[in-house]
């Protein structure tokens, strides 16, 4: 009888000792997170799915890698299928990301604010030519 009981402690201990992120957004310095990314068109249509990790470098900048799918389709939803390599800051509760910072004329950028767990705002291609198209974003911390 003793057995089962010291084995349920045991359990409980372990399980409550373990290290767990009880950031909100895990998103001060040195916490990654990892976030489940959505974008819509204007009109509300599901366009990418996949996941950005945002590891914050100091207290206000964010870098990290990113992977995203086109669920669409659509081909006028810019450069943010694929994968690469983010930059971004964190400011109170408003956070901007570039998701491709080495291109100058094909850039996908991220515009939002952070409440708890998720991440909502806008998505803004802007390309040679200026905004080219735009649409909302959602990223839900995993």
């Amino acid at each position: 009888m003793k057995l089962p009981v010291l084995i349920t402690l045991l359990s409980l201990f372990l399980l409550f000792s373990c290290e767990k992120d009880y950031s909100p957004t895990g998103t001060e310095t040195g916490s990654p997170g990892r976030f489940y990314y959505q974008s819509y068109d204007t009109l509300g249509n599901l366009l990418v799915t996949g996941w950005l990790l945002l590891n914050v470098t100091d207290s206000t900048k964010i870098a990290g890698p990113w992977q995203l799918r086109n669920v669409s389709g659509r081909t006028d939803i810019g450069p943010q299928a694929g994968e690469g390599n983010l930059i971004g800051s964190i400011i109170h509760s408003s956070i901007s990301i570039q998701l491709n910072p080495q291109v100058r004329d094909n850039n996908l950028g991220l515009v939002g604010t952070i409440h708890e767990n998720i991440i909502e705002g806008k998505w803004f291609w802007t390309s040679y030519a200026g905004l080219t198209n735009w649409g909302t974003f959602t990223a839900l911390k995993n």
